[in-house]
């Protein structure tokens, strides 16, 4: 099969760097050097720092509204490193490179396809890779050489197993569904791992201490600084406060036990 790319291939870029740092800088700088003629987009580099299971929910959340064949760099690496390995994945019609921490798990889910290569030809890395820093000496080479119609293969090994968060789906029983919150925006709305697909015979949310009697279609359904849940942009559950934080409010790290009628 070949890959073929359009004359300005897209290169995303995701990551927990911020911009006070030379990082995404130094990344673009080596994309830009192999290909100059590659468009760049940020998605962002304000994920929370190490957060591994928000980027695999933000990545999810955007990837398909690109092209076909629009290449995703993504890189929230707490291993880096480590005997983790770095990796190039193909899912149905669009490329992702960055580590096995499971932050691809959504990605795989979702897809009829997949291929996944283990990045090991260090002819497409920097000449010295630094063990703190594979973004721009392992991620950042190799999206690039891949944007210029380097076929897939010759990246590393096939391989097929890599790991997997095992909270991207909620538990589901007769009587109830317990989630977990895996993404809080910055505006303190707590975003779930269950989809609206299974919110339609839920009655009743309890999150700790916290109960919420129904799904609202909109926050100006409660009053200013109110707890509600609703479904979300991304097609998720979140809790939310109207005009406020639900992330003051309630622990992220608290089970969403969503009783049925």
């Amino acid at each position: 099969m070949k890959y073929q790319f359009e004359n300005f291939p897209i290169i995303t870029l995701t990551t927990d760097f911020g911009l006070a740092d030379y990082f995404v800088g130094c990344m673009k700088g080596v994309i830009l050097s192999i290909n100059p003629n590659v468009n760049i987009v940020d998605i962002s580099h304000e994920i929370k720092s190490y957060d591994v299971t928000g980027c695999c929910y933000f990545l999810s959340s955007f990837y398909k509204y690109y092209p076909p064949n629009t290449i995703n760099v993504v890189v929230v690496d707490p291993g880096v490193g480590s005997s983790r390995k770095p990796l190039l994945i193909k899912a149905d019609d669009y490329y992702f490179i960055g580590p096995d921490n499971g932050i691809f798990s959504s990605v795989l889910e979702n897809a009829d396809h997949a291929e996944i290569y283990h990045l090991t030809n260090s002819d497409f890395f920097a000449k010295f890779v630094s063990s703190t820093f594979h973004g721009r000496d392992i991620f950042a080479p190799v999206s690039a050489y891949l944007s210029l119609n380097t076929h897939i293969s010759k990246f590393g090994e096939k391989i097929e197993n890599i790991k997997l968060l095992n909270n991207i789906k909620p538990k589901l029983s007769h009587s109830k569904i317990i989630g977990n919150i895996v993404y809080q925006d910055r505006f303190g709305n707590l975003i779930t791992n269950i989809n609206k697909d299974l919110t339609k015979n839920i009655e009743r949310i309890v999150i700790g201490k916290v109960q919420i009697d129904k799904i609202s279609s909109s926050y100006n359904e409660v009053a200013k600084g109110e707890l509600l849940a609703l479904v979300g942009s991304s097609g998720f559950l979140e809790i939310s406060a109207n005009m406020g934080s639900a992330a003051r409010i309630i622990d992220r790290s608290s089970e969403v036990v969503c009783l049925l009628n």
